[in-house]
């Protein structure tokens, strides 16, 4: 083995040791048990910032949209660019401000202040369940990963990956997470930039690249639910439905935010991150849109493009860094999932609704119980993801299933006085079973999509109406919230401290410009 390779096979063993050595160092910074799992309020602006981007660029980003990207072409850049800076200008514009001044740590918490208890535990079980989904994703990607470059078993993968997380999850709560989750942001930059180059540099030409599938929006039918995306599908599934319910009501990207220390930083987070995922999507999507070009008969499954590209692409070091990138993203999404799990077991669960007045040292074991519960699932979960074709069909339909309404009533919330407690479940409700019952149809052939992927955009929308339909009508008038108590916890153009500077405008228009002029200029 040469000097080079033996350097390239360290890289990966280095970056562990530093993961595992985050989490020792701040397991002592913890003072109880909100403090471990949600650290509200608690950090500085630019970590908010960095761990609200890198809790995104997890496995689904990184090894789900490269997939995508060889499947679907420069289609992939809708989950990007329509399919999420108008959800997170939007976050930053009204919902973020409106959770941050009602005073909740947490998103099921924010229903309670709203709603009831009933709402704020519904919630919380049905969000339990999807990122318990989710986190078999990170496992399952892993192995596709570690398999296509050292040929590993899918099991010994995701047990290796598995530990590491449980390690440093379990001593450092969220803060360790979020730490990790920016070295993590870093090596998976410096791990796919360069492919970005040594991809290209093996093309020549635009359609050499595309294969047929450079182009946006030209050719893509407004309806056509037989084919494997529609521009219906696209503008009102993953653009409204699919990316404002991930943006403004994922459970993981809240405890993000939430740690924001004012209402005007807090507003400044998905507007900076925005720009930071912008440039992720060209790291991301445009080597996989080569891949066919690159790698010609060795073309793997689509799940495998990312490492294939790079085992084809880099030499020794910089194949040690890619595959360490790939590792970084995966281990980010599983322990965003795994400190999100304990988060709403412990906190919106257990200790509202089965032990109310414990101390807080038993609430951190019961946290602490909960990481190592997340883990056992989260393998268990990873050998669902051999059902779909790739990552992002999986998980679009978790996001339809739960996402669309969760966004739902949270809309209801925030900008009606007239949604009540009683219509707030129903729309949950109903908007779970409608979205079950159309996949079940799906999953029978009794509907007939081109794709898993238009089958979600399409559930996405009706889920959505279903559920803001049914806890519209379900909301009867009963006894009145205080005004001042209402005012705190629903959407006032005229508030004061819901005004955004100008500033904060000029930079969302600079960045709604940028989307445009990029989805122009790929149409």
């Amino acid at each position: 083995m040469t000097f080079m390779q033996m350097l390239g096979y360290l890289i990966l063993p280095i970056y562990l040791v530093a993961v595992l050595l985050t989490g020792w160092m701040l397991r002592r910074r913890n003072a109880g048990a909100s403090d471990f799992l949600n650290a509200s309020g608690a950090l500085p602006f630019w970590v908010v910032v960095a761990s609200f981007l890198a809790a995104n660029c997890g496995a689904m980003e990184v090894v789900g949209m490269s997939a995508v990207a060889a499947q679907y072409g420069v289609q992939a850049f809708h989950f990007y660019w329509i399919g999420a800076i108008p959800g997170m200008v939007f976050l930053g514009a009204i919902m973020l401000p409106v959770y941050m001044r009602s005073g909740a740590r947490s998103l099921p918490e924010y229903l309670e202040l709203r709603f009831d208890a009933r709402v704020r535990l519904l919630n919380s079980w049905l969000v339990l369940i999807s990122s318990s989904a989710l986190s078999g994703i990170g496992l399952y990607a892993m192995a596709q990963v570690l398999h296509a470059v050292y040929k590993w078993t899918f099991t010994g993968s995701a047990l290796l990956a598995a530990g590491v997380v449980l390690v440093y999850v379990y001593l450092g709560g969220l803060r360790a997470t979020i730490y990790n989750q920016l070295l993590q942001l870093g090596v998976i930059v410096l791990g796919l930039f360069p492919l970005l180059f040594f991809a290209l540099a093996k093309v020549h030409r635009l359609d050499e690249i595309t294969r047929g599938h450079g182009h946006l929006w030209q050719g893509l039918s407004f309806w056509s639910p037989a084919g494997n995306i529609d521009s219906f599908g696209v503008v009102f599934g993953l653009g409204f439905v699919l990316s404002f319910s991930y943006w403004c009501t994922d459970f993981v990207q809240m405890q993000r935010a939430l740690t924001a220390r004012t209402v005007s930083e807090g507003r400044m987070v998905p507007l900076l991150a925005g720009f930071g995922k912008l440039l992720f999507s060209l790291m991301v999507v445009v080597p996989a849109l080569g891949a066919s070009a690159v790698l010609g008969s060795r073309m793997p499954a689509f799940d495998q493009t990312l490492p294939a590209l790079m085992v084809a692409s880099y030499g020794p070091v910089f194949l040690g860094l890619g595959v360490t990138a790939l590792v970084a993203s995966l281990m980010s999404h599983l322990a965003s999932n795994v400190s999100a799990f304990s988060a709403l077991w412990t906190e919106e669960i257990y200790r509202v609704s089965i032990c109310r007045n414990a101390s807080e040292k038993h609430y951190l074991r019961v946290g602490h119980v909960a990481i190592v519960v997340a883990i056992v699932l989260s393998v268990a979960n990873s050998y669902l993801a051999f059902c779909f074709r790739d990552l992002m069909e999986y998980a679009q339909m978790i996001f339809s299933l739960f996402g669309a309404p969760f966004f739902a009533v949270f809309l209801l919330a925030i900008f009606t006085r007239r949604a009540t407690a009683n219509g707030a479940i129903a729309g949950l409700s109903s908007g779970v079973c409608v979205a079950a019952v159309h996949q079940g149809l799906v999953m029978s052939h009794l509907l007939k999509y081109g794709s898993q992927m238009n089958a979600n955009f399409h559930m996405a929308t009706y889920t959505f109406l279903a559920s803001f339909g049914v806890g519209l009508i379900a909301s009867r008038p009963g006894p009145s919230e205080s005004r001042s108590l209402l005012d705190k916890l629903v959407y006032r153009r005229e508030t004061g401290d819901l005004r955004a500077s100008p500033g904060w405008w000029a930079l969302a228009l600079l960045l709604l410009a940028a989307c445009i002029f990029l989805n122009y200029a790929w149409r």
